[in-house]
């Protein structure tokens, strides 16, 4: 499992970016809510991140809090939410706003 990327940031763009570390590039699927918070482009960054084994890839998402991808596993954990979805709640602010509007 790869829990956490530290690196330089590479590419910022609207739904991904891409990470520097150790040589090698990682590219992290993010909310719009963890790309505000993703330095310019030469900066370092810590992303905690999860992720998802598939048949046909490896997709690596990426949350600039632990509360944040907690929350992304819980919404991947209802029936009917895959990923995108769950990243598009996300963008929608931070995790305990998004929690106090569904209490």
């Amino acid at each position: 499992m790869i829990a956490l990327i530290h690196g330089e940031v590479m590419v910022r763009r609207g739904d991904h970016v891409v990470i520097s570390a150790n040589g090698v590039g990682h590219r992290l699927n993010v909310s719009a809510e963890t790309l505000s918070h993703v330095p310019r482009i030469g900066e370092t960054v810590t992303l905690h991140s999860h992720l998802i084994v598939r048949d046909d890839a490896l997709l690596l998402y990426g949350f600039a809090t632990e509360e944040e991808r907690d929350l992304f596993l819980l919404l991947i954990g209802v029936q009917g939410v895959g990923p995108k979805m769950a990243l598009a709640v996300l963008s929608g602010g931070p995790p305990r706003e998004l929690l106090k509007a569904v209490a």
